[in-house]
């Protein structure tokens, strides 16, 4: 049997975090740059943490040099407001089947777990911390580690084959997500994609772009688990 490299979205995919990052990068521009509230009001789905930024810098009328010089500063100010907004998130929750789906995931050995998230990888350990879904992840390619969602295929490739010490063709990797930037990525690399509406993605949005498979939900975890070892 072959095995497969399964990597999960984070936000609105696994978890509901009632705008949380959205608040923290808001308070981080404003304390950082004086970046008023309303540039912040860009779409975040299924982009990653560096586009995210470079649009509304942009909009704001920064070039990347000017910003990216404060980056580790602006980034180390998110992560501290990030934890306290997790703490005030109301709801903060996981959604239905993902505990389930992972456990039976992590239990077989024809399968390998990963992230591949538009988060900068410290972001994404926080916001999985609460529900002890870390363990589940000992991998992941991480909005810090690209621009552009379309190269973290291969970043998650590559620490896959080094951690799990497995080749992994293209078609071996599955990628689950929300967004059409979740189906985008997985088509462009080869890969198998299984998108979710769990999250302000349309459906409609979603089947336009013939993901390989398309679940209301991951909580029917039969249906889904047949998906991955299709």
């Amino acid at each position: 049997m072959q095995r497969k490299l399964v990597l999960f979205d984070i936000d609105e995919t696994l978890i509901y975090s009632d705008g949380t990052g959205r608040r923290a990068i808001g308070k981080a521009l404003m304390d950082t740059f004086g970046v008023k509230p309303e540039a912040i009001k860009v779409s975040m789905s299924g982009k990653t943490d560096q586009q995210i930024l470079c649009e509304i810098m942009g909009a704001c009328g920064y070039s990347r040099e000017q910003y990216e010089e404060r980056l580790e500063e602006l980034y180390d100010l998110y992560l501290s407001i990030l934890k306290q907004e997790i703490l005030r998130a109301d709801p903060y929750k996981i959604h239905d089947g993902v505990y389930d789906l992972l456990d039976e995931l992590s239990s077989r050995t024809d399968i390998s777990l990963g992230l591949l998230t538009g988060n900068i990888e410290r972001g994404a350990r926080l916001k999985l911390d609460k529900f002890g879904l870390n363990k589940y992840f000992p991998i992941g390619a991480y909005g810090s580690d690209a621009f552009d969602r379309l190269a973290l295929p291969a970043v998650a490739r590559h620490r896959g084959e080094a951690y799990y010490k497995t080749k992994f063709e293209p078609s071996q990797i599955v990628i689950i997500g929300d967004s059409i930037y979740d189906v985008l990525c997985a088509q462009k690399y080869g890969a198998v994609s299984i998108a979710v509406h769990t999250g302000k993605t349309q459906r409609r949005e979603l089947e336009a772009l013939s993901p390989d498979f398309l679940f209301p939900s991951l909580k029917d975890v039969h249906a889904v688990l047949k998906a991955i070892i299709n």
